[in-house]
């Protein structure tokens, strides 16, 4: 079939008739588009003219075709393309022509305006492939599309007409005279304020295209200037696409003024006239001169660039919508100018946004404006700057900037010096944090830039930067914690000499807000002990917990103004302790809550409020605030551990009286006077009514109807909007956890009754908040309730879509019947599927945007929730969906002018492919059997995939991997690997986005498929989007399966890529390396590092982020890894791979120098991950290769430090007083509880590894391992240590044997751990047990009463309960335990009752019986193999059993029962 010859078929024009002719000819158009491309020359020469007819067709619509919509135009255009590319070019003037003759023909009525709408676009597309062969077409067009834009009334039309201009600008720009471009210049500037968006918008982008490229076309000053001006102008009626656009037009204008063009200098005028000859002798000479003095210079300075900017940001009308565009302009602007120019002009650009917008008094008008102002710098800043154009280099000395020319200069010290607002403090303060964390290790330059200021900056009077500079100063501590313990000490001396000279008359004025500031900054870095534990001496968390305790203490003994600091600064200092955690929180919980009682106690007759004065109120109420923040922070922490139910009890009854007091509060109705008010910048800036809203919120009004409203709109709307949100919020709850009792109670005719007006009336309300929130309530509220309210729903949102011609309640009432379809459920609702299908069908067809939007929208939801229900409704949708796609109104320019400009707010076609997307999901499988609908469904998604807008073609890339997970053969693979690849280089962030998952997709099916198609360079792109911007999700997923699945065929390859990037050298590594050349450096560091740059070559100074080399040793680590689990064993020995004939290079054994190299080098790196996963990956090379010749010169060494963890371990968990050991020092007690909330993790993760080395050892009767055990580690110990009969057991056998009973006893009930870590654990304990019963480390140990029957009551348990693979472990403990017993029965019979070899004969023969089916209980589980090896195990262990009596008739007995158990079977 791949080697037929594809026919292009000729369109049938019997075909073309009723309902389906739409579909028929876009089905023709998108087959034969494919075909285009396909077929030979030869059969494209025999078909071409035909085709030509049928286009030019296709666009003129004459009897019986359809009107060439969108989705006909878009094709045939491309079609055309494809056929002139492919074929001859003889005819395409003339098809030029035949659709210059269609638009150009102004006489035509208005319904051939699609006519001419489809010529444009065919025009555009022609001219932007061939337009340079087309040029004498070029005038005709200019001449044409510019009276289309100013006579025609179709907006949709005027659009295309700029789009064709556009488009042929981009090849043909040559062929326009001077006077032909001041026109489309003139034209295109009066365009730019046009009443309709979508012109505006093409406009821009025309405009964009005139000044772009080679040709010398280049804006002025004032060309810029004047474009700026229009551009701000458009933006208070802009929608977001507009705004998009004209933001690229002033991003391009104002970055072309940075270009450096040729200036030539003046003359200076002669001061004495000379002769004729002297003229004629020096004019060649003056002309050289001339042209060597011209200099080359920006059309504007950088500062006056950004000036046009703020200086339209700082007028004093611009309303916030215009001046949130702008800042639209300042990130096109950046964006355009590139990383580079940032980076480099990084000081100048924070120096304008801190001195021309955060300190003009134009942006600090109200609290409000302030906010929005610093939301504003703060995105740029961060979002965009900080995160995605700052090198790390640059983030370094982004770092240094802020710090030294803010940070720094506060307070100022010097004469005429003037210190940073509080405004531009706090900016910086949050971009300096941001940046912290970027970097991960800040380098010496940073630490030393940040450490003083942000301790000084504590003490700032405004509150809002004393929180900040306490948020950053976190950041930093911990992203450097070696500064931690050192901050910490200097923070908390700071605080105690505050509180200490807060009581003393000659304290300085500002003593109270610095207490406050250093209390701030004391929480925020006690708040990282938890994560940075090793760190920090634990007893300072105690000392920070008594000084709270006495601060409160002594509150009462001063004024109310000390009293209220004291306070605070306790509870703040109490609330960060509780991060914690449980093991430092349980010994303090009884006097906390004697704490909270009294900060909280029950509201008194005093309460009543008569007589208090407004500070004792203020007083009170901060209080409890703070109170009830420690409280909030205890739950947040500790609540699943030491909340109990007496403690909640006391918790809720605290929470109670906090609440009572809020409610005698509020009965008050107190008002703080005016004249006692406090300045905003000496308090937090609240006064008593904020500072009550902390404790009690926003309350919702008793009624929404109350005529008081009636008097302020603004407020009638914002309790409509709360109170149907808390409606729903009420709602959601009922549905999600409390459904039965729901039912009962919101489910009732009385309750439906009373919300069904209240929600119906928000339905139809303007709002979009109130609608959503009101037809989800519907929704819910209809699941609550019976058969009754929801047909009487569904009959009134008919009836309201049959007589409400408004676009707003017809959008509300879509959302409604997708809302109850949903949340009533297919089963409940099936009913009424068909009756809401055809109403949403019905209103997707509106013409209004907001109406279609959200029907279309609404039937997504139904699609989605009806699932398999659906599908006798697919065939009509999708023809539905067809049509929507050729209808003018559905167009995002198209409709009437007023709905053109809705269109860009409310895009139909993303909502399209949504439902596209859920038609996929019901049709599943199936999908493969329908031809027509398959083709339909794979030839819309296609269209929608080329589309312009980054939304429709992230849902159509999302309906694409839909569609691959069902019918992945019809679809073309390769061109889709070659599309998503083109999006991955894109600036358009979401296409980036989208197609990074669908890559994650393919490699995921078949990753050898996607390493034919991408192959290395496809692997390399990817780690370099991972180094240009960190914050593109999704590459790691990609390459990390890409290599899970081929690494073990190449891991050579892999090894090189990675290699590659550890080559780099991060930003902070340059740093410390910069720093380190002034001194010494270690020789086998250097001489590894020389290596390394060797390998790198040319790029051996190039820098990576750090992020990037560290996932470059995660994919090390899983090199190893995965070839060490694939059984390969080819790749870990040459000398088997050169028997199997297998060349040796590319094995992962010739590339071991390769990644001990780069694993010593990232060991030894500054920046703590790379550090760690260098480690990873050396550990990883070791164990796999040379782990045992590595370990035997240091037996002696390891068997101490092995039996000194475990003990440590046991030490721990324990606690270390009651071992009472006294050969070696114990953990000191004062560090217990360190112990247990830090070291614990490490221990329990690793000691059953260590476990199993020590078992190990024991089996292989290593004489280190016994003498560890005795607790003697010098050699000559170590050799006096032999394998003998003793009577004591060994100085840690108790403790060994405790930690290995509790794990066996406990490892059954450990919820958290999986079954195969869990039965991993278990035979790493009795394998530790087998060689523990031995005499030579248990001596008589086991023979007490008490620890055998505690002994072998648990090897009964275990033979009881787990599956085969423990049984083999546990028989052979069995064994090797009796093997070692003597008689000591006094009647001489070693099988008496309660003799151990009974015992273990007994466990034995269990097992065995229980080995296979049988109809006398259960069989023991476990797979066949292991069930295998277990009868054999307990065949071995009745045989040791026996061998070890002394009775022959007895080891015959036993030999017959063993047999008589398994075969009675």
């Amino acid at each position: 079939m791949a080697n037929e010859p594809v026919i292009i078929e000729d369109i049938e024009e019997s075909e073309i008739t009723g309902e389906n002719a739409e579909v028929y000819v876009f089905q023709w158009l998108s087959s034969t588009e494919r075909k285009i491309s396909e077929a030979t020359p030869q059969h494209l020469k025999e078909v071409q003219g035909k085709l030509e007819s049928t286009f030019v067709k296709i666009i003129t619509a004459p009897e019986p075709y359809p009107n060439p919509g969108r989705a006909l135009r878009n094709v045939t255009g491309r079609s055309l393309v494809a056929l002139y590319t492919r074929g001859e070019t003889r005819t395409l003037f003339d098809t030029l022509q035949a659709f210059m003759r269609i638009v150009g023909d102004f006489k035509s009525a208005s319904d051939k305006d699609v006519n001419k709408i489809a010529a444009y676009s065919c025009i555009g597309d022609i001219m932007g492939a061939f337009g340079s062969q087309l040029m004498s077409f070029m005038a005709e067009i200019h001449l044409v599309s510019l009276k289309t834009v100013k006579s025609s009334q179709s907006s949709l039309l005027r659009f295309h007409a700029l789009v064709a201009l556009r488009k042929s600008l981009t090849t043909a720009k040559r062929a326009v005279t001077d006077s032909a471009l001041k026109d489309i210049l003139k034209q295109m500037r009066y365009c730019l304020t046009d009443k309709a968006l979508s012109v505006q918008r093409e406009a821009a982008n025309v405009l964009t295209t005139i000044y772009s490229g080679a040709d010398g076309t280049h804006p002025t000053g004032n060309d810029a200037e004047t474009i700026v001006n229009l551009c701000v102008k458009s933006l208070e009626t802009a929608d977001q696409a507009t705004r998009h656009c004209l933001a690229q037009l002033v991003g391009h204008m104002l970055a072309s003024t940075q270009i450096e063009r040729a200036v030539p200098v003046p003359e200076p005028a002669h001061k004495v006239k000379k002769d004729k000859d002297e003229d004629d002798a020096d004019a060649g000479l003056s002309s050289a001169v001339s042209v060597a003095a011209e200099v080359k210079k920006p059309t504007f300075t950088p500062n006056e660039m950004l000036s046009h900017l703020s200086n339209h940001f700082n007028k004093p009308n611009v309303s916030r919508k215009t001046r949130t565009g702008i800042f639209d302009f300042y990130a096109a602007l950046l964006t355009r100018l590139g990383p580079t120019f940032v980076e480099a002009n990084f000081a100048l650009i924070v120096s304008h946004l801190m001195t021309e917008i955060v300190s003009n008094p134009r942006n600090a008008t109200t609290r409000y404006e302030t906010l929005h102002i610093r939301s504003l710098v703060g995105l740029l800043l961060r979002d965009l700057i900080g995160v995605r154009m700052l090198s790390e280099q640059g983030q370094i000395s982004a770092i240094q900037e802020l710090a030294n020319a803010y940070l720094k200069r506060w307070p100022a010290m010097m004469p005429g010096q003037v210190a940073p607002s509080s405004k531009v403090l706090v900016i910086v303060l949050r971009e300096v944090a941001g940046l912290v964390q970027q970097l991960g290790n800040a380098p010496p330059p940073v630490q030393d830039a940040l450490a003083e200021p942000l301790v000084t900056l504590l003490a700032h009077p405004s509150h809002t930067t004393r929180i900040n500079a306490a948020w950053t100063l976190r950041c930093f501590c911990y992203s450097t914690p070696l500064r931690l313990p050192k901050i910490i000490l200097t923070v908390t001396d700071m605080l105690q000499r505050d509180i200490t000279s807060i009581t003393s008359p000659a304290a300085p004025s500002d003593i109270n807000l610095r207490s406050l500031g250093h209390a701030y900054g004391l929480a925020a870095l006690i708040s990282i002990i938890p994560e940075r534990p090793l760190y920090v001496s634990y007893d300072v968390s105690a000392k920070v917990l008594d000084m709270a305790i006495s601060l409160l203490k002594r509150a009462s003994e001063h004024d109310l103004k000390i009293a209220a600091v004291e306070v605070e600064v306790a509870w703040t200092s109490i609330a960060s302790l509780m991060a914690l955690g449980p093991n430092f929180v349980r010994p303090h919980l009884p006097q906390l809550l004697v704490l909270w009682r009294n900060a909280l106690p029950k509201p008194t007759s005093k309460d009543g409020g008569v007589g208090r004065s407004i500070a004792e109120w203020m007083f009170l109420l901060n209080v409890r605030e703070s109170a009830l923040g420690a409280i909030l922070y205890f739950l947040h922490h500790n609540a699943s551990t030491l909340v109990t139910l007496d403690v909640g009890r006391r918790i809720a009854s605290l929470l109670s009286n906090a609440l009572s007091f809020a409610n005698n509060f509020i009965s008050q109705n107190i008002e703080e006077p005016v004249d006692i008010q406090h300045p905003q910048e000496q308090t937090k800036g609240l006064n008593l009514r904020s500072s009550e809203a902390l404790l009690r919120r926003q309350q919702l009004l008793d009624s929404v109807r109350s005529p008081k409203l009636e008097r302020n709109s603004g407020r009638k709307a914002a309790v409509h909007i709360n109170a149907t949100t808390g409606l729903l919020l009420a709602l959601r709850n009922a549905t999600s956890s409390h459904f039965r009792q729901a039912r009962e109670t919101f489910g009732s005719s009385q309750i439906t009754s009373l919300l069904s007006p209240f929600l119906q009336e928000a339905l139809v309300d303007g709002d979009v908040a109130l609608r959503t929130a009101s037809s989800e309530s519907i929704g819910r509220l209809a699941s609550l309730s019976g058969t009754t309210f929801l047909t009487a729903q569904i009959k009134d949102l008919v009836d309201r879509v049959v007589t409400n011609r408004d676009p707003y309640g017809r959008a509300g009432c879509a959302l409604a019947f997708g809302a109850i379809y949903s949340h009533v459920g297919g089963l409940a609702a099936g009913p009424l599927l068909k009756t809401t299908v055809n109403v949403l069908m019905s209103l997707s067809n509106d013409p209004h945007p907001v109406a279609h939007f959200w029907a279309l929208s609404a039937l997504a939801q139904v699609i989605n929730a009806a699932s398999l229900a659906y599908a006798p409704f697919v065939s009509s949708t999708l023809g539905m969906l067809l049509k929507i796609y050729l209808m003018e109104s559905h167009e995002r320019e198209g409709g009437t002018l007023l709905n053109a400009n809705l269109g860009g707010e409310y895009p139909a076609y993303p909502v399209v492919c949504q439902i596209i997307d859920a038609v996929i999901s019901v049709l599943g499988p199936d999908i493969q059997e329908s031809p027509r609908t398959r083709a339909l469904i794979l030839n819309l998604v296609r269209e929608f995939s080329v589309e312009d807008a980054d939304s429709i073609c992230v849902e159509a890339i999302k309906c694409i991997q839909h569609f691959l997970m069902f019918a992945p053969d019809h679809v073309n693979i390769p061109d889709l690997v070659s599309q998503f690849r083109s999006h991955l280089s894109s600036s358009r962030r979401p296409l980036k986005l989208a197609s990074i998952n669908a890559l994650y997709q393919l490699v995921q099916k078949d990753a050898f498929e996607m390493s034919k198609l991408g192959g290395d360079r496809l692997v390399e792109d990817l780690f370099g989007m991972l180094d240009d911007d960190s914050s593109v999700q999704g590459v790691r997923n990609v390459i990390s399966s890409w290599l899970e699945q081929t690494v073990v065929h190449n891991p050579s390859a892999w090894i090189d890529l990675c290699q590659r990037i550890m080559s780099r050298t991060t930003a902070s590594q340059q740093v410390v390396d910069a720093a380190g050349r002034q001194g010494g450096r270690d020789d086998e560091g250097e001489s590894l590092s020389l290596g390394m740059a060797q390998d790198g070559g040319a790029g051996s100074y190039a820098t990576s982020r750090w992020r990037t080399q560290l996932f470059a040793l995660q994919c090390l680590h899983h090199i190893c890894t995965i070839v060490s689990r694939s059984g390969r064993r080819e790749q870990l020995d040459a000398a088997y791979a050169q028997t199997l004939g297998l060349p040796t290079k590319g094995l992962l054994v010739t590339r071991v120098p390769d990644l001990i190299k780069m694993a010593f080098t990232a060991s030894a790196a500054y920046v703590t991950e790379i550090r760690l996963e260098g480690l990873i990956v050396l550990r990883d090379v070791i164990e796999q290769k040379y782990l045992e010749n590595v370990l035997k010169p240091h037996r002696i060494t390891l068997a101490s430090l092995w039996i000194a963890a475990l003990r440590d371990y046991a030490s721990i968990r324990i606690d270390s007083e009651f071992l009472n050991d006294t050969s070696t020092v114990a953990l000191d007690s004062s560090y217990s509880s360190l112990g247990k909330e830090v070291l614990l993790p490490y221990y329990a993760k690793s000691w059953p590894v260590i476990l199993q080395a020590v078992a190990t050892s024991m089996d292989n009767n290593d004489p280190y391992i016994l003498a560890a055990m005795d607790g003697q580690e010098s050699i000559h110990a170590v050799q006096q240590a032999k394998p003998a009969k003793r009577e004591e057991p060994t100085a840690f056998f108790y403790t060994i044997f405790g930690l290995v009973y509790e794990a066996l006893v406990t490892s059954s009930v450990e919820s958290t751990s999986t079954p195969l870590a869990r039965q991993t654990l278990v035979v790493s304990t009795l394998q530790a047990l087998k060689c523990l019963v031995r005499p030579e480390y248990s001596g008589n140990a086991l023979k007490e009463p008490t620890i055998f029957d505690e002994f072998v009551s648990l090897c009964y348990r275990i033979a009881m309960t787990e599956p085969a693979r423990v049984q083999i472990h546990l028989l052979e403990v069995l064994s090797s335990f009796a093997s070692y017993q003597e008689n000591v029965s006094g009647s001489g019979d070693e099988l008496s009752l309660t003799s151990p070899k009974a015992h273990c004969l007994r466990i034995c023969s269990y097992i065995l019986q229980h080995s296979i089916s049988a109809s006398r209980g259960h069989a023991i589980p476990g797979e066949t193999s292991d069930r295998v090896k277990m009868i054999i195990a307990a065949f071995s262990a009745m045989q040791a059993i026996a061998l070890s009596l002394h009775s022959l008739q007895q080891r015959e007995d036993i030999r017959a029962v063993s047999i008589l158990l398994y075969a009675g079977k």
